[in-house]
């Protein structure tokens, strides 16, 4: 990796390991690893939001706060999807949600980091395995 400050993200599999998916860096993009590569998937800003890249434009997925809250825009309804912990850790849970946790980042930028992984990481995750379990 270059010498750029980035956060990585960790999503907790299913054996309980850490598996590095992504990072963010300080120019706001939201990366996913693929064979060690990054590949821009969204964006972060300065105001907080973060945004997925789709064919032509983007769409705001939600939201996250100083103190590493983070709020979904249409996930479960909308609303608090979960926090980063001050060492790194990222749980989910809220108001329909049990309390979980899902991964980890490293890095000064945890709490954008944490928000890609609650709302773009881990839904996209999901939405491939629902695919693959129905073939």
């Amino acid at each position: 990796m270059t010498g750029e400050a980035r956060t990585l993200i960790f999503k907790r599999t299913a054996n309980g390991d850490d598996l590095l998916v992504g990072y963010v860096n300080l120019a706001g993009e939201i990366c996913k690893l693929r064979w060690e590569e990054g590949t821009v998937v969204g964006r972060w800003d300065a105001d907080g939001r973060i945004f997925r890249r789709t064919a032509h434009d983007e769409r705001e997925l939600g939201s996250f706060s100083a103190n590493g809250a983070i709020h979904s825009h249409g996930l479960f309804e909308g609303g608090e999807l979960g926090w980063v912990e001050p060492d790194g850790v990222v749980i989910q849970g809220g108001l329909i949600l049990g309390e979980e946790e899902v991964g980890r980042v490293e890095g000064p930028h945890n709490a954008p980091a944490a928000a890609a992984l609650l709302l773009l990481f881990l839904p996209d995750d999901a939405e491939e395995d629902r695919r693959f379990a129905r073939r």
